[in-house]
Order: structure tokens, then C-alpha cells, then sequence
């Protein structure tokens, strides 16, 4: 199918995805007011709803073996999402009708305050920033770099922990609710929708970027979290607009509590490493400082004991998405290219058929072209020593784990104790595959030729 049909799935299955997800956030939100949660507290529980769209598109590109697009939907939902919640609030309660507006809401337009309840930073900002930051630990240093299924166990019972505080430190009187079959009917079809909008989510966006020519990773970032984000925003705008105010503002944050936790583990349990460290770091920085502000303006947003966001400050929010969309094309993917863009160029150059990925006839054409062999060949003969071949791990595959890249007998397929050049070819693929597909995206390719690069500098 072309680009343009897949966009129009893409589009399908994200709205089917979230159309699921209202279903089941229904039954979660009238067990909020039967056991008495507040709605702040309650974005905590709802927001396992709310996010169960990036849960399931987390699970169906671990299964489909593209991993690299959930974690970029994961994280670059976060850095977007709020930033695009409270101006889409801000602008929705400008003009409210006076049945859904308390009484000092036009004090609150003549101050351009969008009033929010302070408990939103303690109970859902702050806790949001701990996950945040545990991520960071769990998944940058060196030794553990990357998502483990050990990390993905952590995060779960960090969720549990979140939710826990959240609920007992929101607690009030529960109301009386009534339930009806329609609705849990409504919910069960709602599940259904929600699985086959998300694998279809990540289909279209795996479509999309082999076809764009772009990195899986880069994909989730700039096309599936975007589009996950607009019926959230629509969802805001309508609770905005029924003068739910802080309950638009901060489900946002329950949400991507979930996003960080529970949604984390499908892909720990299947191994993802770290490929471009510093488009990683950039993310986790840029959802970091987006919760800092998020917090601190609801704190010092009002006067005279007020709290939420003043107008400066949600415009503020939206330029700091414009700021990070700016680092992350011109800084670090480099998009209008520069030197240190040379690996993707080569890819480009070597990648004649122009899909994702080196397959191997091509990948082998690319390092004789690079000469790999002769670069590790200290005494340039028919084959590496083992010596040679130490070497070689040790200059140019430094920034590679150990793990990735074996023992010497994985390489020396013959046992004769030496690697002819076939066999390093054979060895070297296999080192760089991260996700042992037996073909080499851009980013692995690009890392390589990091790698190399770095060592004659």
C-alpha cells in the first residue's frame, strides 16, 4: 500500500485505539467517585485507561519486533502531551458557559488564570518526576544501559507505589454510582478496539517510515506520539469546556504515569537497548523539564492562594515543544546533515534499495567499501589473530557491552583459530544487530560508524 494509505490507517487505528480507551475509562472513573478518590487522585487509577492506547502499541511492537517505535511513541508522548493539554484547557475555559463556570471564573479570565487544584503537583507532578528520574537511573548508566525485564519489574511496582499514594492521600466521601450492562459491554468492546487499533498503530508507522526512510525510534517520536496525542486533546477540550478544569489539566499526568510504568514493561521483558544515547537523553531531559514547569507554575501560577497557569506560562509550554522539536531535527538527528551526519549518510549511500535496512549483501558491501578487515589486520595478511581481533573489539567496537559482542570462537567459525575475512564479516554483523534481526538499521549502522570513526580521531 503507498504512504498515503497507511497514513489514513495510521490515523483509523489510533482514533479505534482511543475510542477503547474511553470505554474503559468509564468504569474507572465511577469506581473514583464510589470509592471517593478526588479527581486529582483519581487520574492516578484513570490514567491506566487513558494510557492503555501506548500500553497496547507497546505490546504490539515488542510481539511485531519493532520495538524502537514504542519507545519512541513512549517517550515522546511525554514530552508533547502536556504541553498540548493545558494550552488546549487554557483555551478551552476562555469562554465557558455560565452553568459549567464556579464563581470566580471570570475573576480567573480577567487574570488569564486557568485555576487548577494545588493537590495536582504533590499528589500527581512530583510523584510523575520520581518516575521520570528512576527511569533515567535504571536505563542511561553504562553497566545497564538500555530496558531489561528487570527494569520493566521495577517500574510496575513503582505504578503500584504512584497509585497507592495517590488514592490514600486523595481520599473523600465515595458517592453512589449506578452501572449499567451497556457500559461494561461498551468497555469489553472497547478492549477489542483498543488491540486492534494498536496493532495496527504500529503497522502503519513501521509502513511509514521504511517508506520515509527514517529510524524506526525517530518514527514514534515525530509520528505515532504525535497522533496518539490528538484525541487526547480533543478529550481535553471537551472536559475543559464542562468546567472539569483540573481534572483536564492533570489526567495528562496520571496518563504518562502509566505510560512510564506499566507501558515500560512490555518492552523491558524484550530487551531493548539503547542505540543512540544522546536522541535518549535528549527525550527523558525534555520530559523531565516539561514536568519541572508543569509543577512550578500551577505552584506559583495565582495569587492570593490561587494556583494554576497564567497565560505567559502556557504559552511557555508550548514553546518548549517548539524548542525540542528544533534540538531533536537540527542538534541531534542533524537533518540538514553536517559532518558528524556522515554515517547516515553513508546508510543512505549503501542502502540501494532504500528500505530500512542494510540487508546483509548490502551491510558487507559497505564495510569492504569502508575496509573494516584491513582497518583490524595490523599485519595485513589473510586473517585476524586473535590478538588482531582483541584489538579491533577494543578500538573499534569500544562503545559496544561485552555481551553483544561474544567470545573469540563465535567468530572463528572453523575453529582454526584464526577469523578470515568472511568469518568477520559473519562476526561483525551479528555484534552490531542489537535486535538480532539479521539485518542493520541506520541507527546500529550509524553507531558503528561511530565507533570507528571515533577511534582514528
Amino acid at each position: 500500500m503507498s504512504t498515503w494509505i497507511w497514513a489514513l490507517v495510521l490515523l483509523a487505528a489510533v482514533w479505534a485505539a482511543h475510542w477503547g480507551a474511553e470505554h474503559l475509562a468509564k468504569p474507572l472513573k465511577k469506581l473514583r467517585q464510589q470509592w471517593g478518590f478526588s479527581v486529582a487522585a483519581g487520574g492516578a487509577l484513570v490514567g491506566l485507561a487513558a494510557a492503555s492506547p501506548e500500553i497496547g502499541i507497546n505490546v504490539a511492537s515488542a510481539i511485531t519486533g519493532v520495538a524502537d517505535i514504542g519507545l519512541g511513541t513512549m517517550f515522546g508522548s511525554n514530552v508533547i502531551a502536556i504541553p498540548f493539554m493545558v494550552i488546549t484547557a487554557y483555551i478551552a475555559t476562555r469562554h465557558l458557559k455560565k452553568k459549567n463556570a464556579d464563581k470566580a471564573h471570570q475573576q480567573h479570565i480577567k487574570e488569564h488564570l486557568l485555576k487548577v487544584d494545588p493537590t495536582a503537583v504533590t499528589v500527581q507532578a512530583l510523584p510523575y518526576l520520581v518516575i521520570l528520574a528512576v527511569v533515567a537511573i535504571l536505563t542511561i548508566p553504562a553497566p545497564w544501559q538500555g530496558l531489561q525485564p528487570v527494569d520493566g519489574w521495577i517500574m510496575l511496582g513503582i505504578y503500584f507505589i504512584y497509585l497507592t499514594q495517590a488514592l490514600l492521600r486523595g481520599k473523600e466521601e465515595g458517592e453512589k454510582v449506578e452501572w449499567k450492562k451497556k457500559e461494561i459491554w461498551l468497555a469489553v468492546a472497547g478492549l477489542a478496539a483498543l488491540g486492534a487499533g494498536a496493532y495496527f498503530t504500529v503497522r502503519a508507522t513501521e509502513n511509514i517510515v521504511a517508506a520515509l526512510g527514517i529510524s524506526k525510534i525517530v518514527g514514534g517520536l515525530f509520528i505515532t506520539a504525535p497522533m496518539a496525542a490528538l484525541p487526547e486533546v480533543f478529550a481535553t477540550w471537551s472536559v475543559a469546556k464542562s468546567g472539569q478544569i483540573t481534572s483536564a489539566v492533570t489526567s495528562v499526568i496520571g496518563d504518562h504515569a502509566v505510560t512510564l510504568t506499566v507501558a515500560f514493561l512490555p518492552l523491558a521483558l524484550v530487551v531493548v537497548p539503547v542505540n543512540d544515547l544522546p536522541l535518549y537523553i535528549t527525550v527523558l531531559s525534555f520530559a523531565a523539564l516539561v514536568g519541572i514547569l508543569y509543577a512550578a507554575f500551577i505552584h506559583w501560577g495565582g495569587k492570593d492562594g490561587k494556583h494554576g497557569f497564567n497565560r505567559w506560562q502556557v504559552f511557555s509550554l508550548g514553546g518548549v515543544v517548539l524548542v525540542y522539536v528544533g534540538v531533536m531535527l537540527l542538534g541531534v538527528l542533524q537533518v540538514l546533515g553536517g559532518s558528524s551526519g556522515e554515517g547516515a549518510k553513508l546508510f543512505k549511500a549503501f542502502n540501494q534499495d532504500q528500505n530500512d535496512y542494510l540487508e546483509e549483501r548490502e551491510f558487507y558491501r559497505a564495510i569492504a567499501r569502508m575496509d573494516f578487515f584491513g582497518a583490524w589486520n595490523h599485519n595485513h595478511d589473510q586473517s585476524l589473530s586473535e590478538d588482531e581481533w582483541r584489538a579491533g573489539i577494543s578500538e573499534y567496537l569500544g562503545g559496544y557491552k561485552l555481551d553483544q559482542v561474544e567470545e573469540f570462537r563465535a567468530w572463528d567459525l572453523n575453529g582454526n583459530g584464526q577469523i578470515a575475512e568472511e568469518e568477520f564479516r559473519q562476526g561483525l554483523l551479528s555484534a552490531i544487530d542489537i535486535d538480532s534481526n539479521g539485518q542493520i538499521s541506520e541507527s546500529e549502522f550509524v553507531n558503528l560508524y561511530k565507533e570507528g570513526h571515533k577511534s582514528e580521531n
